[in-house]
């Protein structure tokens, strides 16, 4: 059997530290990069990585070009009541249900691979909506294989959108700046951070930062610095 490369997805998270107006801007659009979808390409390999959690399903379009793997779409869904009692297996196979029809228009005449980021045990319903689910999937493709947790890190954070949050926003930032007594000290005789009051673009709210670096770093008043250093 031919090995098919396994994606390298990896994503990163920008720093959300505002310096200048001008200069965050320039930060956002250089750490977007990360984040651009490629333009479909007809002639190059193709895989749909799916993955599911108990919640949530997710999946990641790509294509093999240039030696990487490129992203050109996403797709991520909440489980219904209903489905989030289904057993393992049973959620793997509706996440790959429901993104090949969600990519079908991109599916259809293509030669693809799905891989799906478990082992699934043996089904827990020989029949009935299994049988329905994997038929129609079939229809399509029959290059099912298994991906590793630590390559499927895409589909899998969309499997778990509902656990991604902000761990601290601007808005509660700014407040705990305003009543910290250790801001005020180092504000006055600090001379190892350079703080700066700045403005987040397109908001009112404005942060102290230390801006020693070229990317401005938030100052964090000690009642939030273990949800930001642990997010």
């Amino acid at each position: 059997m031919t090995s098919f490369p396994a994606p390298e997805l990896r994503a990163s998270i920008p720093s959300p530290g505002p310096q200048h107006s001008s200069q965050l801007s320039t930060s956002v659009k250089q750490d977007n990069r990360t984040a651009l979808l490629a333009h479909p390409d007809s002639t190059v390999p193709l895989a749909l990585v799916t993955d599911a959690s108990t919640a949530s399903m997710g999946a990641v379009l790509q294509q093999r070009a240039q030696g990487a793997w490129q992203t050109f779409a996403f797709f991520t869904r909440k489980f219904s009541p209903a489905q989030q009692k289904c057993g393992a297996y049973d959620r793997e196979l509706l996440a790959i249900y429901e993104a090949v029809r969600y990519f079908r228009h991109m599916l259809e005449a293509r030669h693809f691979t799905i891989l799906t980021g478990d082992k699934p045990p043996s089904p827990s319903n020989k029949g009935g909506t299994s049988v329905r689910q994997g038929g129609s999937t079939n229809q399509f493709t029959t290059g099912i294989r298994h991906i590793s947790g630590q390559d499927n890190i895409v589909a899998d954070a969309l499997s778990r959108f509902e656990a991604i949050t902000a761990p601290v926003t601007h808005y509660a930032l700014a407040a705990a700046q305003g009543n910290d007594d250790e801001l005020r000290t180092q504000l006055v005789s600090n001379r190892v951070l350079q703080l700066e009051n700045l403005l987040i673009p397109g908001t009112s709210v404005e942060l102290y930062c230390d801006t020693y670096t070229a990317k401005p770093i938030p100052y964090a008043p000690s009642p939030l610095r273990r949800q930001v250093f642990d997010f």
